[in-house]
């Protein structure tokens, strides 16, 4: 691919390979040999880099120096990775803040029951055979969940009118959509895109996948705006989200603790609007489930520290002085609860609880304490782990009896 983004302005080729940590970019240059091999050097990096093809524009954003290499010859590489990539570039925008932003999420589609996709099977007479089955595709409205950024769930799919191998396809997907008047930063839209992640996290108590999907600028438009539709740039982006590698997404097998139609939705805004208050925990929180070889003592030590930032946050909220004990955090999440989930305590009080995790927590965090049995921090890291899950129904208006049935059932 070729750029004119060098300090020199001039048209230079570049190799562009995109992979599971970003784009990779070398960039040959004539220099000098010392120049290339001082380790006190400044190079400057291009941010963003603006490149294309015969197939295209492409902007890279977010990159850092990656390493250099140099020959007597005076031939220099620059090595350089981007943690994203749009596939735009024409009219050399900026694409650090953005004013849109879709993205992807396992399970969301299950959760909210939200498909574009509908089918009808009628009997013949006798009922003892199909005479007519009818699919239909259509759009159903945005559902609005707000918070700051106006987030919306909005539903697409994708169909070939022609058979492979006599098969005819539909493929749909609930994308989620965040939209700001003003361009604000990437990370911001990237925040509640996260937030939206860790609720299907906590939902299904499995490691829900996030994908990027596409940004918009409004000043990066292919035609003259005349009513509300946009034309969104299709972005790249590995390490958008949480993920790990090896790790799988939810199957179709996965049932949620409890589903959107159980919830209040004017407290799933509420929840999204107040980021700042519950992004710490959700995200300590939801992070063990993404490292299935964590040892049992780190699953238990960062459960705790998850619980801990919760009961801070709870504080925060009802504006209660922050208990300076952990067990008086502990009390706190609770107390917002409601009800005793038998998985958790078992036959145990909340107060006898509350003890015994924190004597399993004060063994694994301090030196000169008897660390907790391997099982018993096993045990302990997963009622923690449930503990929020139910205080996290609670908080988005899920009764207590809807919470207490399914984890009968193993949810």
């Amino acid at each position: 691919m070729h750029t004119r983004s060098g300090e020199s302005g001039i048209d230079e080729a570049v190799v562009v390979e995109l992979g599971d940590k970003g784009a990779h970019v070398v960039w040959p240059r004539a220099i000098e040999m010392l120049e290339a091999l001082d380790p006190n050097g400044y190079r400057k990096v291009p941010d963003p880099l603006i490149l294309r093809s015969s197939g295209g524009w492409l902007t890279l954003q977010a990159g850092v120096e990656h390493g250099t290499s140099a020959s007597t010859l005076g031939h220099f590489e620059q090595r350089l990775r981007y943690f994203r990539a749009i596939s735009t570039g024409a009219r050399g925008v900026d694409y650090s803040s953005i004013n849109g932003m879709s993205s992807t999420v396992d399970g969301l589609a299950t959760w909210t029951g939200r498909t574009p996709v509908t089918q009808q099977i009628l009997l013949d007479p006798s009922k003892q055979h199909v005479s007519e089955l009818s699919i239909t595709a259509k759009n159903l409205d945005p559902l609005p969940l707000g918070g700051p950024l106006d987030l919306k769930l909005t539903t697409s799919y994708t169909h070939s009118p022609r058979a492979t191998g006599g098969v005819y396809r539909i493929s749909t997907t609930l994308d989620v959509r965040t939209r700001s008047r003003e361009s604000v930063d990437w990370n911001a839209h990237a925040q509640a895109h996260r937030m939206i992640q860790d609720l299907m996290c906590l939902v299904y108590g499995r490691p829900a996948l996030s994908r990027i999907g596409s940004v918009m600028r409004e000043d990066d438009q292919e035609i003259e705006l005349k009513d509300e539709r946009r034309f969104w740039r299709e972005a790249y982006e590995p390490a958008f989200g949480r993920s790990a590698r090896g790790v799988e997404g939810l199957t179709d097998e996965d049932e949620p603790l409890f589903y959107f139609d159980d919830v209040d939705p004017e407290r799933v805004t509420a929840w999204l609007t107040a980021y700042n208050l519950w992004a710490r925990p959700t995200w300590i929180g939801v992070t063990t489930l993404f490292h299935d070889d964590l040892p049992v003592e780190s699953r238990l030590l960062q459960v705790a520290v998850a619980l801990e930032s919760l009961g801070a946050a709870i504080a925060e909220q009802d504006g209660k002085r922050t208990p300076s004990t952990f067990e008086g955090l502990l009390k706190l999440v609770w107390g917002s609860l409601g009800f005793v989930p038998e998985r958790v305590v078992g036959n145990s009080s909340t107060d006898e609880w509350c003890k015994e995790f924190n004597r399993a927590y004060k063994g694994v965090k301090h030196a000169d304490n008897s660390l907790p049995d391997p099982l018993d921090a096993f045990h302990r890291a997963q009622e923690g782990l449930t503990l929020i899950r139910c205080w996290l129904g609670v908080e988005l208006g899920v009764s207590s009896d809807v919470l207490a049935k399914n984890l009968k059932e193993g949810r």
